[in-house]
């Protein structure tokens, strides 16, 4: 069962909706805010957002890997050479 919801939007917003209906997107202004929500809590469950974060910091990529290991070659060689 679906529940009505009031929400204010702007008109450029509106005005994009009305014209996607007129253009045959959707059968009316409900249906495309009935998607769009639907995709965007697809992207914002609490799994997507973990899913994210583990994506994001599971592994480098291989630049970041060479800064890594650039940062870590100028380090030890400071280091070295400060203890002459």
């Amino acid at each position: 069962m679906s529940q009505p919801i009031t929400a204010r939007l702007d008109e450029e917003v509106v005005q994009a909706i009305d014209n996607a209906v007129a253009s045959g997107v959707a059968p009316n202004r409900g249906a495309i805010i009935s998607r769009a929500v639907k995709e965007w809590l697809s992207h914002h469950t609490e799994d997507a957002i973990k899913d994210s974060y583990r994506k994001r910091y599971e592994a480098l990529d291989a630049d970041e890997q060479d800064l890594i290991e650039k940062v870590g070659t100028v380090s030890a060689i400071i280091s070295i050479e400060s203890n002459k």
